[in-house]
């Protein structure tokens, strides 16, 4: 999609050198006094950049007085940016490292390769770390940990509000895995040894086929949407065809989101296969009024529809999705999209509520009527939220998240491995399928009293996430 930016300054900066120009033919014998130009600070040319940006394509510009926005008065880029954004959106943000940033979209980052949740024993001032789920072939992967695995120390000591980034951020780690047992919590003395490694966290954590009886379910679990896993997405749904697989369970309650363009071609493999050959739309784009009257004018008619992926479409009439308060964004428009197509169950816990998309913006100069990255502050960049989604029955009930048709809590004594029946979301897809009710499994090993401390979660950076087509200057036109 291309778009023509009118740019005030620039206007301003063009009426400007026109009545020079005019009133020297008029005064030439006057002598001309030339202040010198002050060179811009870095944390100008950011503001002015965020500035810019935010005015014109920002899903929330209309929010914002930018007459009374002064950014060559700010002294503090990101201050600046967060007096800038909506007060709702905890998505948008600045960065001084746009390589990392856009790393972390496409799921190439240095990392262990796993995702943790914190906890602490009510008797005890520290914290132990549960594993959530490991990215096959990464170190964690390698060094044998899994779902479910217990840490209680860390390089020899024990997990403190202090040192738990360690867990992500060092470059090495020393881990002691805790064991349950009927006397309490025993310590493992084979120690694992880490070291963190540039990796692609591939989001395909699991994916098999359940049998039971006659009944042939598909399970995947996924927890990123990556343009790098398209291939293997087709891959695991062509292998579903071929087992004979009427129903898909998808495992979304760890994805924070992804490409808008992964989206599409997920909900087209499930989508019911004439919705699919006649593209139909399945979510409306909803921007701020300028752009999206602009763009309207063009003839962009701002929807998502489903794209070509015939060859691998599961054809659908029932879709069951596994969701948990860290669903979000992409996930939540999987559901919300493809609701009017099919019967979607949804199961789990309410998701998180991410009802936009963004664009990755990176500081653009204009050099011969083309725009080029700006060299001196080429770091810098935004993951900006510029529209919002609704589906084509008009719903776009994602603020506060979406609540679940069967209610299932996580129970994180123990987490079964993926696609273990015994687990409480998974179980009851498989129990709505082959109406054989659900029996829940209890741990047999007492606990001590504990809290999980959600507020001790350590956010990625790409939680949260829907990146849409980019939106850079170069590609304005």
């Amino acid at each position: 999609m291309k778009i023509k930016v009118l740019n005030p300054f620039w206007l301003l900066c063009a009426g400007f050198a026109w009545f020079a120009v005019s009133c020297g033919e008029e005064y030439n014998r006057v002598e001309e006094i030339v202040a010198p130009e002050e060179e811009e600070t870095e944390v100008t040319k950011v503001n002015k950049f965020v500035n810019e940006d935010m005015q014109y394509y920002y899903l929330w510009s209309t929010t914002v007085e930018w007459n009374k926005v002064y950014p060559e008065k700010e002294t503090d880029a990101f201050a600046f940016f967060e007096k800038l954004k909506y007060r709702d959106d905890k998505w948008s943000m600045l960065t001084d490292n746009i390589e990392a940033l856009q790393g972390e979209f496409d799921g190439n980052v240095t990392s262990f390769g796993y995702t943790l949740i914190f906890g602490q024993f009510t008797n005890s001032e520290d914290l132990f770390a549960i594993v959530l789920y490991v990215y096959p072939g990464t170190p964690a992967d390698r060094a044998g940990l899994k779902r479910g695995d217990f840490i209680v120390g860390i390089n020899g000591g024990y997990i403190t509000r202090e040192n738990r980034t360690e867990l992500y951020d060092a470059s090495t780690l020393i881990l002691t895995r805790g064991i349950l047992t009927d006397a309490g919590i025993a310590t493992d003395p084979a120690l694992i040894f880490m070291s963190a490694e540039q990796v692609y966290e591939n989001p395909i954590l699991k994916d098999t086929v359940i049998v039971n009886g006659s009944h042939k379910t598909g399970y995947l679990s996924y927890a990123d949407y990556t343009q790098a896993s398209e291939g293997d997405l087709q891959r695991v749904f062509m292998n579903f065809k071929l087992q004979g697989v009427t129903d898909v369970v998808l495992d979304l309650r760890y994805n924070g989101g992804g490409y808008v363009r992964t989206m599409s071609v997920l909900t087209s493999i499930l989508a019911p296969e004439q919705a699919v050959k006649s593209r139909q739309v399945y979510l409306r784009q909803i921007w701020n009024p300028s752009i999206e009257k602009y763009l309207k004018g063009q003839g962009e008619d701002l929807v998502e529809r489903f794209t070509d992926t015939l060859s691998v479409n599961m054809n659908l009439s029932r879709l069951y999705v596994l969701t948990s308060e860290y669903s979000a964004s992409a996930s939540e428009s999987t559901v919300v999209g493809l609701r009017p197509y099919l019967n979607l169950v949804q199961i789990g816990d309410t998701t998180h509520g991410k009802y936009c998309a963004g664009g990755l913006f990176q500081p653009q100069v204009q050099v011969n009527n083309g725009w080029v990255t700006d060299e001196s502050i080429s770091n810098w960049g935004m993951y900006l939220m510029i529209y919002r989604l609704a589906n084509v029955m008009g719903d776009d009930s994602f603020l506060g998240g979406l609540v679940p048709d069967i209610l299932a809590e996580e129970d994180y004594f123990p987490l079964y491995p993926w696609g273990d029946g015994r687990d409480p979301l998974l179980g009851r897809a498989i129990a709505d399928i082959t109406g054989v009710p659900y029996v829940e499994t209890r741990s047999e090993r007492a606990l001590p009293p504990y809290t999980i401390r959600r507020d001790l979660k350590i956010d990625r950076t790409g939680d949260g996430k829907m990146i849409a087509e980019s939106r850079l200057k170069t590609e304005i036109e």
